[in-house]
């Protein structure tokens, strides 16, 4: 064979390969998340009424699969309807944290009706009603709930009313609309005193446009009195509103507290 031909062949081979290698990693990202099937069969034989078939179905979901929000749910809604309360409360908080924790994924910055970066097929507002209808439940079937979870329920009203255009009391711009950018003057420290809990809380919050931090969403939950002090420490940061045609406006903006021991 000619070195022409060698190198002709060479190359032919390279771009096969790269071929071969997008096809197959797309394929790959085509394929269904791990217990999708055992979820989707589970969720059918709720709707029919099949508790005993449903929780079989979405036990074997959660199984394969620990960060199916959806199965959590649905577990939980199956083991309420056997009387199973306990179960049920397990099965809503794990729901609840799951798709609060996804929430992160939607810019903070994204107006009404937008998605976010990573979820063009679901609208912001149906995944803030996904995770509200969680906490809603979780809190229904527990007796002395946090005071953490609470404050979670009513910032998720406020997003998912938001995220739906039903909120007109708030003007909430990004950064690109502002004439003059939102400056923070001072971020105090949330006061840990209460807990040994350590790690990193990731919240969202409305810096609005009279000066105050309102709204607060534990997105990344740590522990109950780990998350109250940051959502403390959020409402006391201090700030100069963002201004929009000579008038101050709202902003969404994403705020991590951090306590880690050596």
């Amino acid at each position: 064979m000619s070195t022409r031909s060698t190198l002709s062949y060479f190359a032919f081979s390279l771009i096969a390969l790269a071929v071969l290698t997008c096809f197959s990693t797309y394929a790959q990202s085509q394929q269904a998340p791990v217990g999708a099937e055992d979820r989707d069969r589970g969720i059918r034989l709720y709707q029919k009424g099949d508790t005993k078939g449903a929780i079989e179905g979405l036990r074997a979901a959660t199984s394969k699969n620990r960060d199916d929000g959806d199965a959590w749910h649905y577990l939980g809604l199956a083991q309420l309807a056997t009387g199973n309360k306990d179960e049920a409360r397990k099965a809503f908080e794990r729901a609840a944290t799951i798709r609060v924790l996804s929430l992160i994924t939607i810019s903070p910055r994204s107006l009404a009706g937008k998605a976010g970066p990573v979820s063009a097929a679901v609208e912001p507002h149906d995944r803030y009603q996904a995770a509200f209808e969680s906490v809603e439940q979780y809190l229904a079937v527990t007796q002395n709930p946090t005071e953490d979870w609470l404050i979670t329920l009513e910032a998720l009203r406020f997003y998912r009313d938001y995220y739906a255009g039903a909120r007109s009391d708030e003007t909430i711009v990004t950064t690109k609309e502002t004439n003059t950018r939102l400056r923070i003057l001072s971020k105090p420290p949330p006061a840990f005193s209460r807990t040994t809990a350590s790690g990193n809380s990731v919240l969202r919050a409305v810096f609005s446009a009279d000066g105050s931090v309102k709204h607060v969403l534990v997105l990344k939950r740590v522990a109950p009195d780990f998350d109250l002090a940051c959502i403390e420490a959020a409402r006391k940061i201090k700030f100069t509103p963002a201004i929009k045609d000579g008038r101050p406006v709202s902003m969404i903006l994403q705020l991590e507290y951090n306590r880690y021991f050596l």
